[in-house]
């Protein structure tokens, strides 16, 4: 069963937010998720992603650096 989650923020850092996980092919939902996700699997918290833009590198190798880091979630 799903449940649903809701944070406060600045109106300023949420658009920030999104626009920055939409440039590396996220939602902000799914980035959230994957946070949470990170932060149960290793129980620590999980700060050392950067924004890539999909020029930068080709879809494949950009997915595939995303899933070494993440694994399979």
């Amino acid at each position: 069963m799903n449940d649903t989650l809701s944070i406060r923020m600045d109106k300023k850092l949420k658009q920030e937010f999104i626009e920055v996980v939409e440039s590396i092919g996220l939602d902000a939902p799914t980035a959230v998720r994957m946070f949470a996700l990170q932060t149960v699997k290793t129980k620590s918290i999980p700060l050392s992603l950067s924004a890539k833009t999909l020029e930068d590198d080709d879809s494949l190798s950009f997915m595939d650096s995303i899933r070494a880091d993440w694994g399979d979630w």
